[in-house]
């Protein structure tokens, strides 16, 4: 990146309404896919927006791959349950309507009426746009996985 790119990407600043938004939309997308919220996760992306996790290189692009993906998901939960819980969000605007955002994933599981267990750590690094709605949705969810129990269906 040149000295004048990061001049200019360091201007862009994010307003507390968009931040405050963007902080509403990682919740949103938690609750959607802890509870087997379909429609409300795969409304979290962009139309050509995708979910990346490494090191298990899975890769799911576009709204119809990932409506099937979570479709797949919650149908193979049986009894259990599941809690991802963020943290140390990071948002940096890195042009107008575009924003990159870093966080901490612990992921809990459990049968249900039993306390859970830790079952997958790792960080987020994402792409987030603001959409011609005005709703701003993840373009790009990489997900880079420390340690844990997460197969993907």
């Amino acid at each position: 990146m040149s000295i004048k790119d990061k001049m200019d990407s360091a201007s862009v600043k994010l307003r507390a309404d968009d931040f405050f938004a963007i902080q509403n939309l990682y919740a949103r997308y938690n609750h959607c896919s802890d509870r087997g919220e379909v429609e409300g996760y795969v409304d979290c992306f962009t139309e050509d927006g995708g979910l990346e996790a490494q090191p298990l290189g899975f890769k799911v692009v576009g709204r119809a791959h990932l409506r099937e993906y979570k479709d797949r998901d919650v149908k193979s939960r049986g009894n259990r349950y599941f809690r991802h819980w963020n943290g140390s969000l990071h948002l940096e605007a890195s042009a107008p309507g575009t924003v990159r955002g870093r966080c901490y994933l612990v992921e809990y599981a459990g049968e249900r009426s039993q306390l859970p267990a830790i079952s997958d750590v790792g960080a987020y690094d994402d792409k987030i746009v603001k959409c011609a709605d005005g709703k701003w949705r993840f373009s790009h969810r990489l997900l880079v996985l420390e340690a844990g129990t997460w197969t993907p269906k």
